[in-house]
Formats: C-alpha cells, structure tokens, sequence
C-alpha cells in the first residue's frame, strides 16, 4: 500500500505522538509500503515538508514549552502527498489535519483519524482542566472539525475508546497501543556506583501539570524510607523549574536530565520502580517500555488515565492525587523486596501484549477496513450514523 501519515511533528524525539508515528512508519517501510510523510519539516527529511504555524510570540512560545509545534497546512503539498495514496492517516484534530480529511474527501482518499489528544491535555496547561464547559467545548470541536468525517478512528488504549463512545463519535473505534519497540527488554544491568545503596525510582515525561511529578516528591517525603530513596526523572518542560526547586526538600536531590534511548534502557533495567502519576494520559509510552525492561510500575488509578493497563499487582496503583497512597505502595515495595524481583518477570511478559509488531498487525487491519468501506459523504451526525463500535484487538490476544 501507498500510505501517508500527517501529523504537525513526525521529525522530533521529545514528543510520544511523533515517537509513535516513527515507530508506525519504521515498521510500515520494513514490510514492504510505501509511506509518506506530511509533517512540519526544516531539512527536507520528507517530500512532504510543511512550514511551522506561528501564533505570535508568547503562544508559539507556549507551545513549544509543552514540545510541540503546528504545522502550517500548504494545499500544493498536502495534494501531493495525498494523491495517488491508498489511505491517508491523520495524527491530530488540529488545522493540518481537518484541512487534509476535507481535502481526501475532495480527492476521494480513503482516509483514517487517530485520538492522541484529549481536551484535558490543553486545558490542564491553562490551569482550565476543572472547567467543564470549556472541555466539553474542545471535545465538540474536535468532533464537528475532524472526527465527524472518518469511519474508522485509532484509539491508543480503550479508555480513549470509551471515552469517545460517551462523547458519542459515530464511527469504529480500533483499541491498538503505539506499541514499543522491542529493543526495549529486560537486561542484566547493575546499580550506578553512586545508587548501590539506594532505592531507585523514575518517572520519564513531559513536565507539565498533568504528569504530576509533584505527587513523587510529596510521596518520597511521606515514605518510611525516605533517606533510602533515590529518583531520577526524564524530559523537558514548562514546570521543570518548579519540580527542581519543590525538590529541594528531599533528603537526596533527583537526577534530572534528557535520556537517550539507549539510557533509558539502562535506566529502566536498574530502576527498582516506574511512578507514572499522571492524571490524564491516552496511554504512556514510557511506562510502556518501562515494564518492557521489567520496571516494576505504580501508576495512578485516574479514570482519565489509560496507564493503570500496564499494572499487574494490586500494590502497582494507587489513588489518583493521592501522595499518602502512594507513600504507603512505594514503601510495600521496598519491604517486599523478594516480591519486586518476582514482579519484573511478571511485568515484562506482561508488556509483551504491546509491542509494535502486534500492533502494526491491529494498524493494516484497521487500514484495509477503512480502505473497504470509504465513503467520501461519510458524515457521524447525519441520521442514519452509526452508533459507535469498539473494536478492542487486545481482548483475544494476551500473551501464554
């Protein structure tokens, strides 16, 4: 197949949706596509190069604080990409993407949407995540701009799926993970010199309000073990500074710093424990392939986080915005210490569910369904839409 993914940022590392979209494409080419991609681009790594948007200076500058960038749609380029394309696959609700949907049912493009975003994302960076109004506005936007016109939508995980079914999006939901690569896998790695003695725990992502990295840090001060506790956290973000400083507190200072793969890898092998706090996540990347190397998880139960899939034991959650609840699991842990090593082979064969080679299967499913039934007039309010359907491919396919 000729198949063309758009998204505003495919080229970036510091972003899950453009890691995914990499992974996507990689996997795509090894068997045998033809893929293209439509994405803001400033050294002609693609055909396909779009300038980047700007919106002034202090909201671009916003933006880009939360790693990210939008790509200025261009009509000539976006055609070619499209043209001649079995499917096209749009990353994102934003401009370039609504602008490509109505432009393939122009051309008459068989064309598929995926639900990396959800309005909480934005909203949380304004301090608006509590304003309902203002959420069920951009849910609505996202819907009558994007998704309303696609018969098939790509969910990272089936609490985004549910999530889109109560928001009533009229089309075949397809639970498929981004997948991690598998080069992410339990090793033999020792303890750092420095943290032979201490009880390692990270959390790698973005620094922004809804990861919660506050959450650790309140934690670690409430725990038992607090002098045995050592974190190491991983990325980029507007709140970084802030982190560093509530940090301060702590009887060992965080190592903070931006992994490359290959570290996170070691990272993730001698970590004793992976804290994914975050309120709201459409799957976790990095818990991912964090339990893919056997780092046992304790992730957040937030009805509007999809991490808690990667948990296996009762003591791997806690209560969402709870710091006490999850003092009390990360202490469980250090004085269970037999049981957290029994624990990383259970977690890695568990994430053995997610890698990208099965969901790359889930992915061309998906595709050629979209390619059969394409319908250029396709349009979720009309009044014969049908009502949504959740096609979960991980219900039947849970490792042996």
């Amino acid at each position: 197949m000729i198949i063309t993914l758009v998204t505003d940022q495919f080229f970036q590392n510091n972003h899950g949706t453009s890691v995914s979209a990499q992974r996507i494409h990689d996997e795509l080419v090894k068997r045998g596509h033809t893929v293209r991609v439509l994405a803001v681009c400033n050294n002609n790594g693609t055909a396909y190069a779009l300038k980047e948007r700007y919106f002034g200076k202090p909201i671009t500058k916003l933006i880009n604080s939360q790693g990210f960038i939008f790509a200025k749609p261009d009509k000539d380029t976006m055609r070619k990409a499209i043209e001649g394309a079995d499917i096209v696959h749009v990353y994102m609700p934003f401009k370039l993407g609504y602008k490509t949907i109505k432009m393939c049912r122009e051309m008459n493009v068989p064309c598929t949407a995926a639900f990396h975003i959800v309005p909480e994302n934005i909203t949380s960076t304004l301090y608006m995540e509590d304003f309902h109004l203002l959420n069920f506005s951009l849910w609505q936007k996202f819907y009558n701009s994007t998704y309303r016109y696609v018969q098939h939508i790509h969910c990272p995980s089936l609490m985004v799926a549910k999530q889109l079914e109560k928001h009533k999006f009229n089309s075949t939901l397809h639970v498929i993970s981004n997948g991690y690569n598998n080069i992410f896998r339990m090793q033999k790695e020792e303890k750092p010199e420095m943290f032979k003695n201490k009880f390692v725990i990270t959390f790698v992502g973005r620094f922004s309000r809804e990861k919660r990295y506050d959450l650790i840090i309140k934690a670690v001060n409430a725990s038992k073990h607090r002098d045995q506790i050592q974190l190491i956290f991983g990325g980029k973000g507007p709140v970084k500074k802030q982190i560093m400083k509530m940090a301060m507190k702590l009887p060992n200072y965080p190592v903070f710093s931006f992994f490359t793969q290959q570290q996170l890898i070691s990272l993730f092998n001698f970590a004793d424990l992976y804290i994914h706090p975050a309120d709201i996540e459409v799957e976790g990347m990095s818990c991912l392939e964090a339990i893919a190397c056997g780092c046992v998880p304790v992730v957040s139960d937030s009805q509007k986080s999809a991490s808690s899939q990667f948990a296996v034991s009762k003591h791997s959650i806690f209560k969402n915005g709870d710091f006490k609840s999850l003092a009390q699991q990360i202490d469980w842990w250090i004085e269970h210490p037999e049981e957290l090593k029994a624990e990383k082979e259970i977690v890695a064969k568990h994430a053995q569910n997610f890698t990208v080679e099965k969901s790359m299967n889930f992915y061309i499913n998906m595709f050629e369904q979209a390619i059969k039934d394409w319908n250029k007039n396709f349009d979720g309010k009309a009044k014969d839409a049908p009502k949504p359907k959740i096609v979960n491919y991980y219900e039947t396919t849970e490792v042996e």
